[in-house]
């Protein structure tokens, strides 16, 4: 027999036991979501707490500093080029303060801050831009790391040319920061400067001529502005974190490259390279048509031969070094990287001539 509804009652929806099924259904994919959640969390906390470096961008130095009437850590970077670069500022910097500026214990002034040292070995060479360095003032250093470790300063090298100090920490098994391919650095190039508490990221733009004639041939002739200027001493890195130099004081390039070529003798020595290269002059140009077949369209003119007896004569024009035509702008670390005998094709009164370059030190 058929079962009527009752006429005052409303149309029956569905079941009884089909409302509780369908109960159930939502509970179990609440509680599914719910467990996939905290699961994902947990797993992100658990590696936030091996690799914190990957998820943060956060780099606390373990001193405080006074602005105004308050107080704050040296606190976070704005914006970092990569994890890897912002890891390797943090693990292979030494930062410098002057403790005559301490305020309270372990409290320093912004001025307290003098730069950061790069380390070059993990014996504990490294290096800062710092050209007004005098012994005096290092008496006032202190070093620490960016745990809190104080470390002591064994020797100094000063390079006074390029303003950059090389420094001996005590103590081994540092980590070290890495140079790049000295090629890649041209107008244009994306670079990054670590300014005290923030990552700027900068183009290097024009070349700049820095020297005066008539100039030592292993001058640095040029260097490269940084866009838009940044403060005097920051590191430069690239992307990957691979160490370029520092800001100078005129807000441009002053490159690592010296540093690299100087390390290996540095390491074994204690000391830099001797180069005896010391003649002077200046780079030059020909305007106009010439009336002898193969005359050189620039070189640099020799005006003192230097100290060191060889073949090369005041008024020669040195066209190429080992059968490469002269650049300018790395004419300097072509003849600082020949240090045994190399080869110059230079013009004189009219003619090429080929030298053997052997030096000979004057008794």
């Amino acid at each position: 027999m058929m079962k009527m509804q009752s006429p005052h009652l409303p149309e029956r929806a569905c079941s009884v036991q089909g409302h509780n099924f369908w109960q159930n259904i939502r509970f179990t994919i609440y509680v599914v979501v719910i467990a996939l959640l905290a699961g994902i969390t947990g797993s992100l906390v658990v590696s936030a707490w091996f690799e914190p470096d990957f998820y943060s961008t956060q780099k606390i130095l373990l001193v405080n500093r006074i602005i105004g009437n308050t107080t704050d850590q040296i606190a976070t970077w704005s914006k970092t080029p990569s994890p890897l670069a912002a890891k390797r500022l943090e693990y292979s910097t030494i930062n410098i303060f002057d403790k005559s500026l301490q305020v309270a214990k372990n409290f320093y002034s912004r001025e307290a801050f003098l730069g950061r040292v790069a380390m070059l070995s993990s014996s504990g060479w490294g290096i800062i831009y710092y050209p007004e360095f005098s012994q005096a003032k290092l008496l006032n250093w202190l070093a620490l790391d960016n745990q809190g470790l104080e470390y002591k300063i064994e020797n100094t090298i000063f390079d006074a040319e390029r303003g950059m100090l090389y420094v001996k920490f005590a103590g081994n098994n540092f980590r070290v920061m890495s140079f790049p391919n000295w090629n890649n650095f041209t107008n244009g190039t994306k670079v990054w400067v670590s300014d005290y508490n923030v990552w700027k990221e900068r183009q290097l733009g024009d070349t700049i001529v820095v020297i005066k004639n008539p100039h030592i041939i292993t001058e640095q002739y040029s260097r490269l502005h940084l866009e838009p200027e940044t403060a005097q001493g920051g590191i430069v890195m690239t992307e990957e974190g691979q160490f370029v130099g520092f800001v100078d004081i005129d807000g441009m390039l002053q490159t690592a490259w010296f540093a690299d070529y100087q390390l290996p003798n540095l390491l074994e020595k204690g000391e830099f390279i001797k180069n005896n290269i010391d003649w002077s002059g200046y780079f030059v140009e020909r305007h106009g048509a010439s009336e002898v077949v193969g005359a050189p369209g620039s070189g640099f003119f020799i005006v003192n031969s230097g100290k060191v007896i060889t073949d090369l004569k005041k008024g020669d024009i040195i066209t190429s070094v080992n059968g490469s035509e002269i650049d300018p702008h790395n004419l300097w670390k072509t003849i600082l990287a020949n240090v045994g005998d190399f080869n110059l094709t230079v013009w004189r009164n009219g003619i090429e001539v080929d030298l053997k370059i052997h030096l000979i030190s004057q008794p």
